[in-house]
């Protein structure tokens, strides 16, 4: 004859979602206490139960290993995340200029392209006057400074770069042109 299974021994087999209805106000208010932050609190424990989920794999638990479980969890994530925003508040503190805010990056993208045009239109233009407008416009150079090293007048190096600007106003959309202009006279 079968030995009957010993319902006694074996756990109560409860679903996810009602070890969720029954303890997720508790874990809640102990993720709370933890964190400080009820959308923190929340995310803490809609964590632990998926890594409870993933971790299971249809095995049985007593529902008191569960319950551990899912506090102990909830416990290590809540002190990891801690010790993240430390690490990023420390870094912070420590590298405030190197935080760029979004339009700062934005800029910086806008900088580099139009770096990028205004390079590949000066390949472009004549020798001499690619020179010219690279040695005032990029390398900040005056016109008598240009002028002394070239060993020109400063007169031709002020044509010259009139002539690059048209030069490159043919060459350059509008709207890009246009950001050359503000970025040269800055």
């Amino acid at each position: 004859m079968m030995n009957e299974p010993n319902y006694m021994d074996q756990p109560n087999r409860l679903s996810v979602e009602d070890l969720f209805k029954k303890y997720y106000l508790r874990l809640f208010e102990f993720a709370y206490k933890l964190s400080g932050n009820e959308e923190e609190a929340e995310d803490l424990v809609q964590d632990a139960f998926v890594v409870f989920c993933e971790q299971t794999n249809g095995t049985l638990w007593s529902e008191h290993a569960i319950k551990s479980y899912l506090y102990t969890t909830i416990k290590h994530d809540a002190f990891n995340r801690f010790r993240h925003h430390k690490v990023v508040e420390k870094y912070q503190k420590q590298h405030p200029d190197q935080l760029l805010e979004d339009f700062q990056i934005d800029n910086f993208l806008i900088h580099a392209e139009v770096l990028g045009e205004l390079m590949a239109a000066l390949d472009k233009l004549p020798g001499g006057c690619a020179m010219i407008c690279r040695m005032g416009y990029l390398e900040g150079l005056k016109n008598p400074q240009i002028a002394e090293l070239l060993g020109i007048s400063i007169h031709t190096v002020k044509s010259q770069k009139q002539r690059a600007l048209h030069l490159l106003k043919e060459q350059l959309k509008p709207e890009l042109f246009t950001v050359l202009l503000v970025t040269l006279l800055k």
